[in-house]
């Protein structure tokens, strides 16, 4: 008898003549049926996937699980996207685990048993908006694909690779960098003179950044570096009259504003929202040694301020700006957190609007309700993780890439750390200022996330990568 075969994933196919009568039915198992005109039928049990290639399909998932944690991405956020992606690969039982940089993922074996593989970042605290983009829109593919993306997993692999691999170029990291930097000195109310000093001082040290890069030094001693040699470019600039202590200061701080890593402070909230804890206390563990370093170079830049004998002026408050100026500036910020992150111009309208609402929400509170800054700084970034998720909903671009948007933007502490830093060159203790300006950074990572949770339950928005 003539016949043709075939075997699906799941269940059986039975391949049989288009007589009706001559069907086979088997009970309790899964049967398509395919007429193709020959007498006679076949019934093949469908083939089971191999160890080998369950793992294989790990180790994918494994390494996009890296390469969305080495784009910002937080842990409860990579899980689920990773969770749709098994499913679509037939991986039953599939399990992820991360534990700060290190990925963890499991699923079962035919017989029962687990296999497992481990693999782990290369960073976590950068934000890369077009890689994390392109990571999503693969994720996406991989999860309609199903069957036919586990049959080209070596191509998907090297694609992933490929997209880790791809970095902004540094030149345009330092566009970008500059250009916040500029921004938010304006913001600080002082002369155009710190302005300048202040993007020169981010030159800089963005430069000595790629070279220490270059070095592998460990983060500890590079982030001690550039903030020693923004302090030191700053002072030299004050010796050779180009800006006066105030706008000196102005430039450090924005400076050291700029090394401390957003992205940890919100992952960590992320995370411990989701009562991932273990990866909130190694992201914790992160901006600590962030902060560590600064210090370093804070109490280097202090010594070199008086061995020169600079003069310190001691500032009640530094001047306002109109509210219209600080949504300008609010925008611009954003726009060059966008460039600074490798958003390009695709994000350049969105970064304008969370710039915009972000600001407008922070004066508001500050300005019309009367709310001091740690309280308005919190409110608008409640308002920012909101809005971030629905921007996120609509443009495909993951929600903590318009959450660092609208941070950089409109609401980093630059005067409380302006004057700590006056305040500490002047002989008196600035503790009090720096203080502030940590609590503010941990309620806007807070604020955000809380933001975020909240409007994804209210509106009932699917998990946001």
């Amino acid at each position: 008898m003539s016949h043709r075969m075939a075997a699906g994933a799941t269940g059986a196919v039975l391949i049989c003549p288009i007589i009706p009568e001559m069907a086979v039915v088997f009970p309790n198992m899964p049967v398509t049926v395919t007429p193709i005109g020959l007498p006679g039928a076949l019934l093949l049990p469908a083939m089971e996937t191999t160890p080998t290639q369950i793992r294989d399909r790990l180790g994918l998932l494994a390494d996009l699980a890296c390469g969305f944690l080495e784009s910002g991405q937080s842990g409860w956020s990579t899980k689920q996207v990773l969770s749709d992606d098994a499913q679509a690969l037939g991986l039953d039982g599939f399990h992820c685990t991360t534990v700060g940089r290190v990925v963890i993922v499991e699923a079962h074996l035919p017989d029962g048993s687990n296999v497992t593989v481990t693999t782990c970042a290369d960073a976590l605290d950068l934000i890369d908006c077009g890689r994390s983009l392109r990571l999503h829109r693969l994720a996406a593919r991989l999860r309609d694909a199903g069957d036919q993306a586990a049959d080209r997993l070596d191509d998907l692999r090297q694609e992933v690779r490929d997209l880790r691999a791809a970095v902004a170029p540094w030149w345009a990291v330092t566009v970008g960098t500059t250009l916040l930097a500029f921004v938010i000195a304006m913001q600080l109310g002082v002369g155009w003179q710190a302005w300048v000093t202040a993007s020169a001082v981010q030159v800089v040290t963005a430069l000595a950044g790629q070279l220490l890069g270059r070095l592998h030094l460990p983060h500890l001693f590079t982030i001690a570096v550039q903030s020693s040699v923004a302090g030191a470019v700053a002072t030299v600039l004050v010796k050779a009259g180009a800006v006066d202590p105030v706008g000196a200061a102005a430039a450090i701080a924005v400076n050291w504003l700029l090394l401390i890593p957003l992205p940890q402070i919100i992952g960590a909230m992320n995370d411990i929202i989701d009562a991932d804890y273990l990866t909130a206390v190694t992201r914790t563990g992160s901006v600590a040694v962030t902060g560590l370093g600064i210090t370093i170079g804070g109490a280097l830049t202090f010594q070199l301020g008086e061995l020169l004998h600079m003069e310190h002026p001691l500032l009640d408050e530094l001047p306002g700006l109109p509210w219209y100026f600080a949504l300008v500036f609010s925008a611009l910020g954003a726009i060059g957190n966008a460039l600074a992150n490798g958003g390009w111009l695709k994000l350049l309208v969105p970064a304008t609007v969370i710039g915009v609402i972000t600001g407008a929400a922070n004066q508001a509170l500050s300005v019309a309700a009367g709310f001091n800054t740690l309280w308005a700084n919190a409110g608008a970034a409640i308002v920012l993780g909101a809005v971030s998720m629905v921007m996120a909903r609509r443009t495909g671009y993951p929600q903590h890439v318009f959450a660092l948007m609208g941070i950089t933007g409109a609401l980093l502490p630059g005067i409380a750390v302006v004057s700590g830093i006056l305040l500490q060159m002047g002989g008196q203790s600035g503790a009090a200022q720096f203080g502030s300006a940590a609590t503010i950074c941990v309620a806007l990572g807070t604020g955000v996330a809380f933001g975020a949770f909240l409007t994804q339950r209210l509106l009932r928005l699917p998990a946001q990568p």
